[in-house]
């Protein structure tokens, strides 16, 4: 009978007014959030971006100092003969096209031959294949 007189004592009475709603203890934190919004859609990427990000050139097959030097050394063999800096670039330009034309050629040869290694055969049947007639 204890229990039932507890429980009839926190019941307030049916007249008394209710209390006031107290505060929210972290009033900013119960602010209304804004509603989400989506970010703009993307558009696609200007001229401008696109060379901006456009990937560095590859480093050449032949490294220009070394080739530059080559090509001088090869100039000082004969007096009064220079090569200009312009005129050594397009020759490593020229070169680095050649070679990759042939390996690109031993490649295939090899490929022909249903294998990933080049041999010495696919070297002298592209060298064959490329002899000037005429």
């Amino acid at each position: 009978m204890a229990r039932a007189k507890q429980a009839a004592a926190k019941k307030p009475p049916k007249n008394a007014p209710s209390p006031a709603p107290k505060p929210p203890k972290n009033a900013c934190s119960r602010a209304p959030k804004p509603p989400k919004t989506r970010p703009p859609p993307r558009r696609p990427p200007s001229l401008w971006e696109k060379l901006r990000r456009s990937p560095k050139p590859p480093l050449g097959l032949l490294p220009a100092a070394s080739f530059r030097a080559s090509v001088r050394s090869a100039a000082a063999l004969r007096e009064g003969f220079g090569v200009q800096a312009g005129a050594a670039a397009a020759l490593r330009e020229g070169c680095e096209a050649h070679l990759l034309a042939l390996l690109e050629a031993w490649g295939l040869c090899a490929l022909h031959a249903k294998r990933s290694v080049v041999r010495v055969a696919d070297v002298s049947l592209v060298r064959s294949l490329r002899v000037k007639r005429g």
